[in-house]
């Protein structure tokens, strides 16, 4: 046998096998004496048939197991002496065999990982977010303390403050109902402006059950000479109107939320703060790596094998069927919104296997039981941990990934960028 290697494009080979006479010869015979074994021909006792005259009867049949054994065979032994590994099924596209003495011919055409040239991965110009927490946002986190801690009470009129559950009909010009313009389990909390300042204005003292129809009116573009006032109208009715008391926010109501390393409320702003820089912080960073990995493979163009994309998102979509349950999923919606994402997903899985041969990445032993060691886990955890194959190979291959994701940091051309009104730092690697 003779394996010639046909290079079609970054991703996909054609391999043209020459399968000699002597490679079919042994296979012919194993076919044959299966034949002969299950045979009954009138003249001779059963498995005792002349091989010429079961090949005479069975001709076709045989023909077609050979093939089959042939490919069986053969297919391996041509990817091991092309020294290709596929990343999916091979497809026949030729097969030539007519009979034992004239041999057999076989083109293959396989995808295998996509041939790589790194172009670019160091001083990559990557932005990152330089977000600072402000009294704003601690006095928006405080507000939403209050609210976990506010008592509610359900009251029979609207006021101001007061959180009114309702469903909205929209109306025609005459007051008819408009059909599919129902809105169910809407709320809104009174005289804040989140509905509409003029409805909410319209929908003070409502009382619970009561239907009432409110207007607006948005005056013509005076742009547009062809524009026209709009006039819309809604009923409201409101199922429920809840009024909510608010703790005050002083050191009485720090000490009931039960935390012996919170003192005073002081201390619990200092706590918001530093949660929220450690949040902010930790997102920021995670946009700034996602950043230099999509630069990274603009850097670095390529094409991935087109059955890798198709396995992965039935992959994907099996997930998300599981998820679902009883649901209907569009699947070719799916495939189509989410086949992108599988692109650049493959694109970083071969780019990074070729940037962590190339700089010789690795994570020993030791480094994999130091990181389990410092985890702060319960000690018989640790040991589970420890003996556990499928977590050490998993915990390797992260670990490897944050040195790649380090090296490209290190080399990276860093641009801090700050919230509008504050003056952007200069280029500085990271």
């Amino acid at each position: 046998m003779q394996t010639v290697v046909e290079t079609i494009n970054s991703y996909a080979k054609k391999l043209m096998v020459d399968i000699t006479p002597e490679d079919l010869l042994p296979l012919e015979q194993k076919v044959l004496r299966n034949y002969q074994k299950r045979s009954e021909i009138p003249g001779f006792r059963p498995g005792k048939a002349p091989l010429n005259i079961i090949k005479k009867r069975h001709h076709d049949l045989i023909q077609q197991d050979l093939i089959e054994e042939a490919l069986r065979k053969f297919y391996g032994k041509a990817l091991d002496e092309a020294k290709v590994t596929p990343v999916s099924e091979g497809k026949i596209t030729n097969l030539t065999f007519q009979d034992i003495q004239s041999g057999m011919q076989l083109e293959i055409e396989i995808e295998v990982e996509p041939e790589i040239e790194v172009k670019k991965y160091k001083g990559l110009k990557v932005e990152k977010d330089i977000i600072e927490v402000t009294d704003e946002m601690i006095k928006d986190a405080l507000a939403q303390l209050q609210e976990q801690y506010a008592t509610v009470k359900e009251v029979d009129q609207a006021q101001n403050g007061h959180y009114l559950h309702f469903t909205a009909q929209e109306l025609d010009s005459g007051d008819v109902p408009l059909v599919g313009k129902k809105y169910e389990n809407l709320h809104v909390n009174l005289g804040k402006g989140e509905f509409d300042p003029d409805i909410e204005t319209q929908l003070e003292g409502i009382k619970k059950g009561e239907k009432r129809i409110v207007r607006k009116e948005i005056p013509a573009d005076p742009s547009n000479r062809e524009s026209k006032p709009q006039r819309t109208a809604l009923e409201i009715h409101v199922t429920k109107i809840e009024e909510k008391k608010f703790p005050e926010l002083n050191d009485e109501f720090v000490k009931n939320l039960d935390d012996e390393k919170i003192e005073n409320l002081a201390g619990l702003e200092d706590r918001i703060r530093n949660n929220m820089e450690i949040d902010i912080r930790n997102r920021s960073e995670q946009v700034f790596q996602n950043r230099l990995i999509d630069q990274l493979l603009k850097e670095n163009p390529f094409e991935v094998p087109p059955t890798m994309v198709d396995n992965y998102l039935q992959e994907m979509i099996k997930d998300i069927q599981k998820q679902s349950k009883d649901k209907s999923v569009d699947q070719e919606t799916l495939r189509k919104e989410y086949r992108a994402s599988a692109i650049h997903n493959i694109r970083w899985h071969f780019l990074k296997k070729k940037l962590i041969e190339q700089e010789k990445i690795s994570v020993s032993d030791e480094e994999i039981q130091k990181l389990i060691d410092d985890s702060g886990l319960d000690e018989k955890i640790k040991k589970q941990a420890k003996n556990d194959q499928h977590y050490l190979g998993h915990l390797k291959e992260d670990l490897v990934e944050r040195k790649l994701i380090e090296l490209l940091k290190n080399h990276a051309e860093m641009t801090e960028v700050y919230p509008r009104g504050k003056p952007a730092k200069g280029k500085k690697k990271k």
